[in-house]
């Protein structure tokens, strides 16, 4: 596990690196103010996956989970079996 956390935190800092030296050395052509900012894509990608991530825990919480007694509820009078 220590190995693996070493990796991990490995490539973390050559991504970090890697960002700025693009950044840096090659001088890409922005469109936007905000993309001058030096870590903007990591921090828009990193504010993405949690917006997706709670967006789809509060999606299945409230409308995909039914509750525990679900199919024990006794059948709606209106409703007729086929």
């Amino acid at each position: 596990m220590k190995h693996f956390l070493g990796i991990l935190y490995g490539c973390l800092v050559l991504s970090i690196l890697a960002g700025f030296w693009v950044n840096f050395y090659l001088h890409p052509h922005h469109y936007f103010v905000w993309e001058n900012l030096p870590v903007f894509s990591a921090l828009y990608g990193f504010i993405g996956c949690i917006v997706i991530i709670l967006g789809s825990k509060a999606l299945g919480h409230h409308w995909l989970q039914k509750k525990e007694d679900y199919y024990d509820q006794p059948e709606s009078p209106g409703r007729k079996d086929t």
